[in-house]
């Protein structure tokens, strides 16, 4: 059984005659009833009642033509799916993003991907970079928003963001309104990090940044998350450093102080695969990533 047979079949039920289906389908009346006569004999039924005044559906044909037209329904808007999608104007893109970009880069990217490729829908997941990096060569994810890694496992990578760093403060602390406030300002100070497990390239970004300044960072507690990490300043754990698009997450009971630009950045990048790469991850490579750098750099430009 195939579709040609079942559109045969759909053609012959809704005329209720062989040459007013055959004109229709432009073929001739023997494979017609050849068509009808396979499927028949596969399914082991009468679907069509013939004599030589009339043609009419059986209770199983009856059946049977509901059913067809469900059928090549959604084989149609399987195709439809799959033509826009070759001709990158709808589809699913899979994105990874490493946390801090939720805050700042996805934002942009989201308003660029709206307008360029409305039909597109985006599924995040919010993942470590080392995981990415394996998603998208795995072909799990199509694109990555990673730290910078060393090892990207032959993908192709693009600069998108060098984003710079910031203070986190409980509200009240004696440096929240400092006029003249410095990295080298937290040296005395108890510091929380982001665990090097969970976010290798903020981490060392941090403590060669704390190294710059002057000091070697005295971390007295390690979080999983950012927001562990504001939970705990906000107690008086301590104080911390990290990337400053975090400040846009309004998170209570804290104040941001943002570093000076020569003490320190996290640079991020996308990734992708050309090898598994469909047609709407190669456009949004070329039409979208370009655009975000550019936004981007507007953003952090003085």
């Amino acid at each position: 059984m195939d579709m040609r047979h079942l559109r045969s079949f759909v053609a012959v039920a809704e005329e209720l005659s062989f040459s007013r289906a055959a004109e229709r389908l432009h073929m001739s009346q023997p494979p017609l009833s050849q068509h009808i006569k396979s499927l028949e004999e596969e399914m082991g039924v009468t679907l069509l009642a013939r004599t030589r005044r009339e043609v009419r559906l059986t209770d199983a044909g009856a059946v049977f033509l509901q059913e067809s037209r469900v059928l090549l329904g959604q084989l149609r808007v399987a195709i439809n799916a799959t033509v826009r999608t070759a001709q990158s104007d709808a589809g699913v893109l899979r994105l990874g993003v490493a946390t801090s970009a939720l805050f700042g880069v996805m934002p942009r990217f989201l308003d660029l991907m709206r307008t360029t490729f409305p039909h597109v829908d985006v599924s995040v997941s919010d993942m470590q970079s080392k995981d990415q990096v394996i998603a998208v060569a795995q072909g799990t994810l199509d694109i990555g928003i990673v730290h910078v890694q060393p090892d990207r496992m032959k993908l192709h990578h693009m600069p998108i963001f060098s984003e710079p760093l910031a203070a986190v403060l409980p509200e009240g602390h004696r440096l929240a309104d400092s006029t003249d406030f410095s990295l080298s300002d937290l040296a005395i100070e108890p510091m929380i990090a982001l665990s090097r497990e969970h976010g290798p390239a903020v981490f060392d970004a941090v403590v060669a940044s704390c190294i710059d300044a002057g000091f070697s960072p005295e971390f007295k507690h390690m979080a999983r998350n950012p927001l562990i990490i504001f939970q705990m300043v906000r107690l008086g754990f301590g104080v911390s450093v990290v990337p400053l698009s975090y400040a846009h997450s309004a998170f209570p009971g804290l104040c941001f102080r943002e570093l000076r630009p020569t003490e320190g950045r996290v640079r991020m990048e996308a990734i992708w695969s050309d090898k598994r790469a469909s047609a709407l991850t190669l456009q949004v490579t070329k039409r979208i990533l370009p655009q975000l750098t550019e936004s981007l750099q507007q953003a952090v430009a003085p």
